[in-house]
């Protein structure tokens, strides 16, 4: 099996449920609050963790409460830690979700000890980076920091996967080159201002030098386009509970399922079904499902509309 290398954030999720997500001006009363093992690096890296993956991450904690007790849930996840650092001047990372009665979310994040993650860190832990033939990144660090791991990577062969959230537009300078790139719909409009649909879109970064474009679209499946042309897969039908981990769960599963041999396609459809098990489950990290909770799901259910598309 391949060595996976996650750069990212960490963060503790508060997650508020809402009978509705608020909009301007609004006042609701909150049914719950509860603190879960959050941020998208980290729940990529769970993921991974989870389904077996030989995973390491590279990433930054604040020295507080929150900190050590991420730190403590990612170790107890499979992740090689090594590459974690601790922060004096910031805390930890915060994201703060609102979740509807009908599983949709909005969220707003503090950065924190994340915005800290700078390139004199990635160099102490190259050594990580070599020895992994995937690298998953986000945006919730200094793009800065994105860009050098990206080249160093380009350097050394390593495939990296980059999920272009939060939504910024991008160099296509950075793009070139990519192993695959994994916006969901509005951060492909943001990566693609121009008119034109999600075929068109996608299209235009695939011919900025990305290998594999795969636009995740919710529960209508995903979108693939590379050299092979376009490729449509469905998502599993589950009642959602909880949207906040899906892209990551989703990705966490693409990532397993490349390291372990499997073709593209292969790998999309097994994510698929650990995002579907992941939406059905409330909070972040906690609703990551692991290897033998997929591979029972798989056998107790008819997966035909996904595997055979």
């Amino acid at each position: 099996m391949a060595k996976i290398v996650v750069v990212g954030s960490i963060n503790m999720d508060v997650v508020i449920r809402v009978p509705h997500i608020p909009v301007e001006g609004e006042t609701l009363l909150a049914v719950s609050v509860a603190n879960y093992g959050g941020g998208k690096g980290a729940n990529q890296a769970v993921a991974v963790g989870r389904l077996g993956g030989d995973v390491s991450m590279i990433g930054r904690l604040g020295k507080d409460d929150y900190g050590k007790a991420l730190f403590d849930n990612l170790s107890n996840s499979g992740i090689h830690t090594e590459g974690i650092q601790w922060d004096s001047e910031e805390p930890t990372g915060t994201a703060f979700i609102n979740v509807s009665d009908r599983g949709e979310n909005n969220i707003v994040v503090y950065s924190g000890a994340n915005s800290r993650l700078d390139i004199p860190q990635v160099e102490r832990y190259t050594h990580l980076l070599e020895q992994a033939e995937y690298c998953l990144m986000q945006l919730e660090i200094p793009t800065e920091t994105v860009k050098h791991v990206t080249e160093v990577c380009r350097s050394k062969g390593i495939k990296v996967l980059l999920n272009p959230a939060p939504a910024q537009a991008l160099e296509s300078k950075l793009l070139k080159g990519l192993y695959m790139l994994i916006p969901n719909e509005s951060e492909l409009d943001l990566l693609c201002p121009e008119p034109g649909d999600i075929e068109s879109k996608a299209k235009r970064l695939f011919e900025t030098g990305v290998q594999n474009v795969l636009v995740t679209l919710g529960s209508k499946g995903c979108m693939l386009i590379n050299n092979e042309g376009i490729q449509y897969f469905s998502a599993i039908q589950v009642e959602a509970k909880d949207t906040t981990a899906a892209g990551d769960s989703f990705i966490g599963g693409l990532a397993v399922g490349l390291s372990q041999g499997k073709t593209v396609a292969e790998a999309i459809r097994y994510a698929s079904v650990v995002a579907g098990i992941a939406v059905s489950r409330e909070g972040a990290q906690s609703s990551i499902p692991d290897r033998e909770t997929v591979e029972a799901y798989i056998q107790n259910h008819d997966f035909s509309s996904i595997f055979n598309n």
